[in-house]
């Protein structure tokens, strides 16, 4: 039997992982462009004397979380717990007749 490795992961779950890796470098260097304007991005995301930037990067992690919940919902939709030839891994079995 072969044991289920991480390439044997769905389509669905690289796009997820590579979608939060995307959002986070994305979110980092909208934090180090504030950062670079003088701002301070410690507490609190950025405060500022510019309000776009920090705008800016509450539209970034907006973006992230709106994508992150389409995602998860498409994840969970085309989650099949029967595979054909296969018995349920989860839930219960009807008996048979």
């Amino acid at each position: 039997m072969r044991s289920r490795g991480v390439h044997r992961w769905r389509l669905l779950t690289w796009l997820i992982i590579a979608f939060n890796l995307a959002m986070l470098l994305w979110l980092v260097v909208a934090l180090d462009a504030a950062e670079d304007e003088g701002e301070s991005c410690v507490g609190d995301l950025c405060t500022g004397a510019d309000p776009s930037t920090s705008m800016g990067t509450w539209l970034v992690v907006i973006v992230w979380l709106t994508g992150l919940s389409l995602l998860a919902v498409a994840w969970f939709i085309t989650h099949h717990t029967e595979r054909p030839g296969r018995r349920p891994r989860r839930g219960w079995h009807r008996p048979s007749d």
